[in-house]
């Protein structure tokens, strides 16, 4: 039995870095994302920044920019458009 296999270091470098990158890569991008737009209801016209968890999570709708997400003024679900600040 091969014991580099067994070393915590081994155990570390394999899993928990590449893991903790991820997850760093997706705080970076939901903070730019969080500065950088803000989204507008098709329903009532308000405009509102959503919290870095929220874009994280917020699900794509299929196409380029846009997200599917609930409007904290009217509550209306649905697809809205990412808009450069």
């Amino acid at each position: 039995m091969n014991q580099d296999q067994t070393n915590p270091i081994f155990i570390l470098v394999q899993i928990v870095v590449p893991v903790g990158l991820g997850f760093l890569l997706v705080y970076k991008i939901a903070d730019i994302r969080t500065k950088t737009t803000h989204f507008v209801c098709p329903a009532c016209r308000s405009a509102f920044k959503l919290s870095k968890f929220q874009i994280a999570f917020a699900i794509k709708s299929g196409l380029l920019n846009e997200r599917i997400v609930t409007c904290p003024a009217c509550g209306y679900r649905g697809s809205m458009p990412m808009v450069k600040d």
